[in-house]
């Protein structure tokens, strides 16, 4: 399943938001935390599903996209545990990271013997077909962090601050 996360160590903003979190009481962190997830949550689904064009790219990246608040705030895609009709399971980190990142070699082949009532057969069978070609920089879940990430940021400083100067303000 991939997890993209914000780091301290890039932002003094991030930095100095992550402190505050930690000082904050556990009632204003928890209404924090509720807050995110309903406000973050719909955008990373909207740009998840934008992102995903295919199929499959809907059914193992897209399904489970959520938003897990917390310090730092986790963005996560295919946390779906529920398997497809063939089996796969989109939660597993294998299949996930195949359909994201693709098949450097989609011609990939595996040759086995099959026992039939005439005998012992050789097969051969395309095992990489499904996959999409090669993408290092990821193609669903990693290009959509790019593109939303500030605005995710942006949104999340937002709701800490907001929280913070509403709790103290009633008081």
């Amino acid at each position: 399943m991939p997890i993209v996360q914000p780091s301290a160590a890039t932002s003094r903003e991030f930095a100095a938001v992550a402190l505050a979190l930690r000082l904050l009481p556990r009632q204003i962190r928890n209404d924090i935390n509720r807050e995110t997830r309903a406000t973050l949550n719909p955008v990373w689904r909207e740009i998840i599903g934008q992102k995903a064009t295919t199929r499959m790219d809907k059914l193992v990246l897209a399904k489970g996209a959520k938003v897990v608040p917390g310090n730092p705030t986790q963005l996560v895609a295919a946390s779906s545990r529920k398997p497809l009709s063939s089996g796969l399971v989109p939660d597993d980190r294998n299949t996930a990271a195949a359909f994201e990142f693709g098949s450097p070699n989609r011609n990939a082949t595996e040759t086995y013997d099959r026992r039939t009532r005439a005998g012992t057969t050789s097969v051969t069978r395309h095992t990489e077909r499904q996959l999409p070609w090669r993408k290092d920089g990821g193609r669903v879940v990693f290009a959509a962090f790019t593109d939303i990430a500030p605005r995710l940021a942006s949104l999340w400083v937002q709701i800490i601050v907001r929280n913070i100067a509403e709790t103290y303000d009633k008081k």
